[in-house]
């Protein structure tokens, strides 16, 4: 690898915004982000919006699931930019490229289909660790970027890999070390990794030579990565 990793700002920014809203996507930018991760969900009416979690409860007080939700409810969900918003107004509004990160396979047909109408698989990188659901994703578009995230330990799974057509192994940090980083690299592959919020952490995981570091911390990770 050479050059520094990519700086990805995990949900947005989520320190300085609600995470996964156009406000923490905005200020990701403004920090300087090079890319911008987000989650995905399906309301009930099919409609693919940026939101971690399937219950509503944790930010939008709301003990229900998103998918037992149509749009139109969602929609009314917080105000100004702290909000929900769709998949289609964050692939309008955020120019970089975007980690997409979803974990049903309930999102996958609806979000492909988003990100071509958009003219955005150049720079989307789909990850998940549902492996049903990548194949899924891989089946519908031999065009379309895939991460394989992992959270087992163990050999690095250079074979799915291969067979999912994956760009990049996305382990959590945890499992990351230089041999592993290797033999990725080895395969013609790049390493992202996640959530990496400790300078300590940063550091260890640049010298085992990954290609990409997501943080919740970004304005730190850009510190770190290109000091001044």
């Amino acid at each position: 690898m050479t050059g520094s990793p990519t700086a990805i700002a995990h949900r947005g920014d989520p320190l300085g915004a609600r995470e996964n809203t156009p406000a923490a996507f905005a200020s990701a930018v403004a920090l300087g982000a090079d890319m911008v991760e987000l989650d995905l969900r399906r309301t009930r009416d099919g409609v693919i919006v940026a939101l971690h979690d399937q219950s509503l409860l944790r930010f939008w007080e709301r003990d229900v699931s998103v998918g037992d939700l149509d749009w139109s409810d969602v929609a009314q969900l917080g105000t100004g930019d702290v909000r929900i918003a769709k998949l289609a107004e964050v692939l309008e509004v955020v120019s970089l490229p975007l980690m997409i990160d979803f974990v049903r396979r309930e999102v996958v047909e609806g979000a492909l289909s988003v990100v071509e109408a958009a003219r955005a698989l150049d720079r989307s990188l789909f990850v998940s660790r549902n492996v049903a659901a990548l194949r899924m994703l891989r089946e519908l578009s031999d065009q379309a970027r895939i991460g394989l995230t992992w959270t087992e330990a163990g050999a690095v799974p250079v074979s799915l890999l291969a067979e999912l057509g994956a760009e990049c192994w996305n382990p959590t940090f945890g499992l990351v070390d230089a041999d592993a980083v290797a033999a990725v690299h080895e395969s013609g592959l790049k390493v992202t990794t996640w959530t990496v919020d400790s300078r300590a952490d940063m550091m260890r995981v640049r010298d085992a030579g990954v290609d990409a570091i997501v943080s919740n911390r970004v304005a730190d990770l850009l510190r770190f990565l290109r000091p001044s």
